[in-house]
């Protein structure tokens, strides 16, 4: 039976590793979202091999309960879409991903879910080709 959960293992948390991501991190555009990665230098559990984060900038959205809306919609599209990634990925590799939302406004579900998916198929190839 496929997971759809994102447990506290599966969260990206540690400064110094969000550090690192941001630092040495490759990065993809899709509107209305942002997606950095990097490969981990420690392998992560086998069942959970990708650590993830949300971020929506205080600059664009300035309320609060926005903020929080929207990345409960990302952490929604990002859930549902996990075990086809977790499926594709290339054997014994792991990653730190980053959503970052990168719109000024409050965008419906259904636009986020296709940045969002867009953007794991375009970080799936790219991940196949490396």
């Amino acid at each position: 039976m496929k997971q759809f959960t994102l447990s506290k293992e599966e969260r990206l948390s540690s400064r110094k590793e969000i550090e690192l991501l941001f630092s040495e991190g490759h990065s993809l555009t899709n509107y209305p979202v942002r997606l950095v990665w990097r490969e981990t230098l420690y392998p992560l559990p086998p069942d959970k091999p990708i650590q993830v984060m949300f971020s929506v900038s205080k600059k664009k959205i300035s309320k609060a309960v926005d903020r929080n809306r929207i990345k409960r919609l990302m952490k929604e599209n990002y859930r549902l879409k996990k075990p086809g990634v977790y499926s594709s990925l290339p054997a014994g590799k792991s990653y730190h991903l980053a959503w970052i939302y990168s719109s000024d406004e409050l965008l419906d579900f259904i636009i986020i879910q296709k940045g969002i998916t867009t953007a794991l198929e375009r970080w799936m190839k790219k991940c196949q080709q490396l």
